[in-house]
């Protein structure tokens, strides 16, 4: 191979994507976010939350569970399956607990090489995520997890170190947060140190998507392979770096040789990962997480044999809450997958009680979908719809912007760029301005949803402070306005890499009033 063919490996394309090579016959390799389920590549089978398989104390069923994910990821022509997630639910306020296997260190190892050996016993690498201390999704990119190295050892460390000892797990991802003040991508001690040295890691280190800072940092700290792709580990850089002897070519050796590995390990280079054969609505794959997620629920007391209810005694009952209608599948993120069919609570319980029981709901406020769709902004007090929209080409808003337009909708999903022709692709900040007016006086409530940083302004002060790098995060002010009377509105956001825009709402005081003997409404006819 060239240098440059070499380097061209270390980092990812079209966001879920190994580079090829073609002249050498090297394909490229195909990924999918887990981990509870194949994320992209249309509606798949959604799989409980980890930390429900945890609770079922069933390394078999972990095992069954990951044969599984990996059949649908081979459905879909997916070589690598981001999962499983193994971080110790060390503090309660992490967003991403659910993904991972509860507490225990011990049974989060158990549960994790079980599920590892599911994965790849169909083909498919597992990727042991997120390495490690990943304690906070809220600033992750900031907040330092400080561990000695013996509680680094005892809790944090055990569920990585039986993944690759046990299960050979064929990649692992560093975490988006410092450890000891260094960030993971470039933390020579655990990945070089503890990952490879002491463990015999000899297969992939991915960095988590945009976690990388510093390009010949994270290649003498350890990372193999940049994704979503080589913003840091760029060829001039790169290049330039091993010929002056910044990056040793034996280093750069180690990580080509680590990814050709692996797809010759697995047989990537030799056959087709797709497999026709395996439907993409796969039956057995759907009762099998119907059964995982049975197997998580588990009974602590049942006082005077309370449960099971009997459904021929019961006259009504009322659901309640956000949740109840429609269904909620899991908690959203990379994690987050898109069911071929999905029922609700509401629905559920319904569709078994049959006539014999009347179901009600608590009607909430609707879904924010349907409020950013219905919100109407306009870009003066008797200006066109939307707002005005400047995008700048840095994180600041700062200096003239690249791009200004009017959008309707302040409501994207930006992937790998803005989805603007000529405009910034990442790294990238913008500010919408307008005004939003009234047709009745009352208590209305403003949303923001975005991952990356959001600031939210109304009659130029500011009501929302989030200017923070993190996931997809929800935020909302109330404030009374007057009827008739155009309030400004401005929203600033941070996008930082392939992310969600931020979405701006107003919700009508309407949906805030109704008194509550009138919030029970009979539940949707199934």
């Amino acid at each position: 191979m060239t240098i440059e063919e070499k380097i061209t490996l270390l980092g990812g394309t079209n966001t879920f994507y190994t580079q090829a090579i073609p002249r050498l016959g090297i394909p490229s390799m195909k990924m999918s976010d887990g981990p509870l389920g194949v994320h992209n590549y249309g509606p798949t089978t959604a799989y409980p939350a980890g930390i429900a398989i945890a609770a079922s104390w069933d390394v078999e069923l972990a095992e069954r569970f990951g044969a599984a994910m990996g059949k649908d990821a081979r459905a879909r022509g997916v070589n690598f399956i981001l999962a499983p997630g193994m971080n110790i639910y060390r503090a309660p306020m992490n967003g991403r607990n659910f993904e991972y296997f509860g507490e225990d260190p011990f049974l989060a190892s158990r549960m994790a090489v079980s599920e590892i050996k599911g994965i790849q016993g169909q083909r498919v690498i597992a990727t042991a995520k997120h390495f490690a201390g990943n304690n906070s999704e809220y600033g992750r990119l900031e907040v330092s997890s400080d561990i000695d190295e013996r509680t680094l050892r005892e809790i944090y460390l055990p569920a990585f170190e039986a993944s690759v000892r046990e299960a050979k797990v064929g990649a692992i991802m560093d975490a988006y947060n410092p450890v000891n003040g260094v960030y993971m991508t470039e933390n020579n001690h655990l990945n070089s140190e503890i990952l490879k040295r002491d463990w015999g890691f000899d297969e992939i280190l991915m960095s988590d998507w945009g976690a990388t800072h510093d390009g010949i940092a994270a290649a003498n700290g350890g990372l193999d392979l940049e994704m979503p792709s080589a913003a840091f580990m760029t060829l001039p850089t790169m290049l330039r770096a091993v010929r002056t002897g910044k990056v040793p070519m034996a280093t750069l050796d180690d990580k080509v040789r680590r990814i050709l590995r692996m797809g010759i390990r697995f047989g990537f280079f030799d056959h087709p990962e797709e497999d026709t054969n395996t439907p993409l609505l796969n039956q057995e794959t759907r009762h099998g997480a119907l059964q995982a997620a049975r197997e998580g629920m588990v009974l602590l007391k049942n006082s005077g044999n309370l449960l099971p209810l009997d459904k021929n005694k019961i006259k009504t009952i009322a659901v309640i809450g956000p949740n109840a209608y429609p269904a909620v599948i899991g908690g959203g993120g990379s994690s987050l997958t898109k069911p071929f069919d999905s029922v609700s609570y509401l629905e559920g319980i319904s569709n078994y009680l049959g006539t014999g029981a009347k179901v009600l709901s608590a009607v909430d406020t609707p879904p924010l979908e349907g409020i950013f769709e219905k919100s109407e902004f306009v870009t003066a007090p008797n200006g066109a719809a939307g707002l005005t929209g400047e995008y700048f080409n840095n994180e600041s808003l700062q200096g003239p912007p690249a791009l200004v337009r009017t959008d309707v909708r302040v409501d994207f999903h930006w992937g790998d760029g803005s989805s603007v022709e000529k405009g910034p692709v990442d790294n990238f900040s913008a500010r919408w301005s307008g005004y939003f007016v009234p047709k009745e006086s009352g208590e209305y409530t403003f949303y923001t949803n975005s991952d990356d940083g959001v600031r939210l302004f109304l009659d130029d002060r500011q009501v929302i402070n989030d200017w923070q790098r993190h996931a997809e995060t929800l935020n909302s002010y109330v404030a009374w306005l007057e009827a008739a009377r155009p309030t400004k509105c401005a929203l600033n956001t941070l996008k930082w890499w392939a992310a969600p825009a931020s979405v701006l709402a107003s919700l009508p005081p309407r949906h805030l009033r109704a008194a509550p003997r009138k919030r029970w409404q009979p539940a949707p006819t199934p």
